[in-house]
Parts: C-alpha cells; sequence; structure tokens
C-alpha cells in the first residue's frame, strides 16, 4: 500500500539548498521512499497528540534524523524536517510547538 507523503513549504526550501550534497539528497529520497511503502511502520515515535504523531526516521552514517508528522485519521504523512543529530533536541522541542499548534488550526496551516 502506498501512503500520501507531502513535504512541508519549508522542507522544500532547506531541499533546495542541500541539492549541492548528492549524498545527502539521496538518503533523504530513500528515507520518503520507505516512508511511502511501510507508512508507521518506518517510523520511531517521539510524541502523541490527539489524531497527530510526531516521528522520526534515523540515519547511522551520517548521523541525521528526517522527522515526519503524521494525521492519523486522513493517513496522511507530512515530511517537515531533516537535521543533523547534534540538532536533535532543539528541533524535537519547536515540532512539540508546531503539533500542539496543528491541533488548533490544521496542520495545513502551520508549515507555510
Amino acid at each position: 500500500m502506498v501512503n500520501d507523503v507531502f513535504l512541508v513549504p519549508s522542507f522544500q526550501r532547506k531541499i533546495e539548498k542541500i541539492i549541492k550534497n548528492k549524498k545527502e539528497k539521496e538518503i533523504i529520497y530513500k528515507l520518503i521512499n520507505k516512508v511511502r511503502n511501510l507508512g508507521k511502520n518506518a517510523l520511531k515515535i517521539l510524541d502523541v497528540r490527539d489524531q497527530y504523531l510526531l516521528c522520526e526516521m534515523k540515519v547511522k552514517r551520517p548521523p541525521y534524523r528526517l522527522y515526519v508528522m503524521v494525521d492519523q485519521s486522513k493517513d496522511i504523512f507530512y515530511i517537515v524536517d531533516w537535521e543533523h543529530k547534534q540538532k536533535q533536541e532543539k528541533v524535537i522541542n519547536e515540532l512539540r510547538k508546531k503539533l500542539y499548534t496543528a491541533l488548533k488550526f490544521g496542520m495545513d496551516k502551520i508549515f507555510i
């Protein structure tokens, strides 16, 4: 089963900057395909709020994390960030705040 996966606009801008580094870009696309094919089974859940999940996918070498928010009611996956492991706690805290905002306004309104 193929799942719906959307790249949020802020993440798309980030990917455009990464285009210079082909290896990172290839890793990101492999992870996105993995989410598309395996869905929630490919993710590690970090936080849950109502119908929304905050999840991550790990890459060991280089040590990066791909962050994904899942709307369980619609079964839609939003790719929201790609960051080095050193910034992991900061990114997770920022995404948790956005997850709480998603409860009020919906996922479509928070990642412009």
